[in-house]
C-alpha cells in the first residue's frame, strides 16, 4: 500500500496549477545554469530575459513563465551539447536556492516532514515539475512527475530537480561525506551515457527505462531527527510561503476553512489556535465549520487512526501507542483501534507484515 510519507491529515490546500505562460517560476531553480553559462563564458546567450540585470533590479523580484524558462534551457542543452547539463545543474543546487521554503525544510523536525513540507511548497522553490513523497512499509520515494505535458524536457527536470532535492536533504541531515542514503535511482527514459555520472552524483545504482524517475530511500529514513528543529522558525517560513504564492495568484491569500485546522506539518491544531490565527470567536468558527459541513471530532478521529496505524508499522507496543495518542488506558485505545479497522492491533500488525 501506498501512503504519504508523514503520520497526518495533507491540508486541503488552495494551490492551483499555473499556465505556461504565467509569470511564476523565480530565478532559483535555474541557478545551476546560470552558473554553469557563467563558467563556460555564454556571453552572448540570451538565458531568462526575465532575470537580466535591469529586472534584477526591479523592486520586486522578477519570475519567469514556463514558456521562457524552456526556451532558455533549451538554448542551454544545445550550447552544452545535450543532457550532462542537468548533471551540472543539479550538483550546484541545494537549500540556498529554494528561496522562502529554505527555512522552513531545516526547522522541521524529522526528515519526513521536512519533505511534507517541500512537497507542499514546491512552487516556492520553482519547481517545474510535480515532487511528490510517497511510501510503503519498506521504503519511501521523492517521485518528479510531469507538471506540464512536455516528454522533451522530462529528463533534463527530473535529473536536476532529483539532485537539488537530494544535495537539500543531505544538508538538512547533515551528513558526513561517504554516508549514503539513497538505495537507487530510477528513471523514466534511457540515458546511459550519463550512468557513471548519475551514480557518482546521487552515489547509488542508476535504473533507467523505468515506470517513473525517483530517488529510493528506506522508510525509516523519514524518522531521522533534524538537528535545526524549531517551531517557530518553521511556522514563519509556512507564512512567509503562503503569502508569495497568494502574491502569484497561486492560493487564496487566506486560504479555506478546512486548510486552516492543519499546520505545516498536516498536524490538526486546536480549535483555540485556530480561531486566534482566522480572529474569530471559537462560536464563530464552530459556525463556520458546520457551515461547511466539516466535523472537526471526526478530522480528529481519522488522524489518530493515521497516527496509531504508523505507530504500530513502527513496531511500537499497543501500550506505547495508546500514550503517545494520549489515551487514558491501552484498552481505551483497544476498542477505538477496533471501532476504526474491523480488527485489534495485534490483528492489523500481523496482517500488516504479512
Amino acid at each position: 500500500m501506498t501512503t504519504t510519507a508523514t503520520p497526518g491529515l495533507a491540508p486541503s490546500g488552495q494551490t492551483r496549477k499555473p499556465s505556461i505562460h504565467d509569470p511564476v517560476f523565480p530565478v532559483h531553480p535555474f541557478a545551476g545554469v546560470l552558473a554553469v553559462a557563467e563558467e563556460q563564458d555564454w556571453a552572448d546567450a540570451k538565458l531568462f530575459p526575465s532575470f537580466q540585470r535591469q529586472h534584477m533590479a526591479a523592486e520586486r523580484a522578477p519570475y519567469c513563465s514556463y514558456v521562457e524558462a524552456r526556451e532558455s534551457l533549451q538554448q542551454a542543452l544545445r550550447r552544452h551539447r545535450g543532457l550532462e547539463l542537468a548533471l551540472l545543474s543539479g550538483a550546484r543546487k541545494a537549500l540556498p536556492h529554494m528561496g522562502a521554503m529554505s527555512l522552513g525544510l531545516m526547522s522541521q523536525a524529522t526528515l519526513g516532514e521536512a519533505l511534507r513540507f517541500g512537497t507542499r511548497y514546491q512552487l516556492i522553490a520553482g519547481s517545474m515539475l510535480q515532487v511528490q513523497l510517497e511510501q510503503n512499509e519498506r521504503e519511501a520515494w521523492i517521485v518528479a512527475d510531469a507538471l506540464f505535458d512536455d516528454p522533451e524536457m522530462q529528463p533534463f527536470l527530473a535529473i536536476d530537480h532529483l539532485a537539488t532535492a537530494l544535495n537539500a536533504i543531505r544538508q538538512i541531515l547533515g551528513l558526513p561525506p561517504g554516508r549514503r542514503l539513497i538505495k537507487r535511482l530510477e528513471l523514466a527514459f534511457e540515458a546511459p551515457s550519463l550512468a557513471s555520472g548519475l551514480a557518482d552524483l546521487f552515489d547509488a545504482p542508476v535504473r533507467f527505462g523505468q515506470a517513473q524517475s525517483r530517488m529510493v530511500f528506506d522508510s525509516a529514513a523519514l524518522d531521522l531527527r533534524l538537528s535545526f528543529h524549531n517551531r517557530s522558525s518553521a511556522e514563519i517560513s509556512r507564512q512567509a510561503c503562503e503569502r508569495e504564492l497568494a502574491a502569484l495568484g497561486l492560493i487564496d491569500g487566506r486560504g479555506d476553512l478546512r486548510e486552516q485546522l492543519f499546520d505545516s506539518q498536516g498536524r490538526l491544531r486546536s480549535l483555540s489556535a485556530v480561531a486566534d490565527s482566522m480572529g474569530l470567536s471559537l462560536r464563530t468558527l464552530h459556525r463556520a465549520l458546520a457551515r461547511e459541513g466539516i466535523r472537526y471530532s471526526e478530522l480528529a478521529e481519522q488522524q489518530q487512526r493515521v497516527r496509531a496505524e504508523h505507530l504500530l508499522r513502527r513496531g511500537l507496543p499497543t501500550s506505547a501507542v495508546a500514550e503517545e495518542l494520549q489515551f487514558s488506558d491501552p484498552r481505551s485505545f483497544v476498542r477505538a483501534f477496533e471501532r476504526w479497522t474491523g480488527q485489534s492491533p495485534a490483528a492489523w500488525r500481523r496482517q500488516q507484515q504479512g
